[in-house]
């Protein structure tokens, strides 16, 4: 890789998606809860992927070509990665299902919703395509180039602070998270080469909880759909 341009693109997209990300903050649609409660609310809510998109997915595949293999190849997993990848997921699923029971009493309590179900097809669809650039940025693009130069240990945890940085504007639980989470993303970027199995481990455990939001609070509004 270019280090001049890898550097470059780092910088900017991590910069510009951070600023992105306090200007939603600041309108408070900074989540899918809220944002379905919004006139135009999931529409912001997806220009915010879109653009996340852009500067995390289109920039450095078109800027760093020697980087697209992280995307475009996959590899077998051995049994024992297998086994381990098949748990996790499996974790990934119930931790979700976890959060959407401790978030109980907040979808409940929001039950103004002005969107109706059938309308989370292309919600999802351009959030699903965020999460596959957003850890070709991060357990790719991020975490290779630290990799030449300082070794896994340090790596994972540049990489993994800047994945917690980029999660200020959430949560506690979510920054929290974030850390063991991330650094189980990146042992798989590292041992696969490739963002693939990040990305699904990625896919399941937001799916499974944002898709269960999605239904409960449009839930009234299916017999509409």
């Amino acid at each position: 890789m270019k280090t001049e341009v890898v550097i470059w693109i780092l910088v900017i997209s991590f910069s510009a998606y951070f600023l992105i990300s306090w200007v939603f903050k600041k309108l408070h649609l900074n989540n899918l809860v809220v944002s379905l409660q919004v006139v135009s609310g999931l529409r912001l809510l997806n220009l915010k992927h879109v653009l996340g998109i852009i500067f995390f997915g289109v920039l450095p595949f078109v800027l760093i070509p020697d980087s697209r293999f992280l995307i475009l190849s996959i590899q077998e997993l051995n049994t024992p990665t297998l086994i381990l990848f098949l748990f996790l997921t499996f974790l990934c699923v119930y931790v979700s299902c976890l959060g959407v029971k401790n978030n109980d009493e907040v979808i409940s309590a929001n039950e103004t919703c002005l969107y109706r179900l059938s309308e989370s097809i292309g919600y999802f669809t351009v959030r699903f395509i965020f999460l596959l650039c957003y850890e070709f940025f991060f357990r790719g693009i991020m975490f290779f180039y630290f990799l030449e130069s300082y070794g896994l240990t340090l790596s994972i945890g540049y990489v993994t602070f800047f994945y917690v940085l980029i999660h200020v504007f959430d949560s506690k639980r979510e920054m929290l998270g974030a850390i063991p989470f991330g650094i189980v993303l990146c042992l798989f970027s590292y041992y696969t080469n490739s963002v693939w199995y990040a990305f699904v481990l990625h896919l399941v455990l937001s799916a499974v909880y944002e898709i269960s939001v999605f239904y409960r609070l449009t839930l009234k509004n299916k017999l509409l759909s």
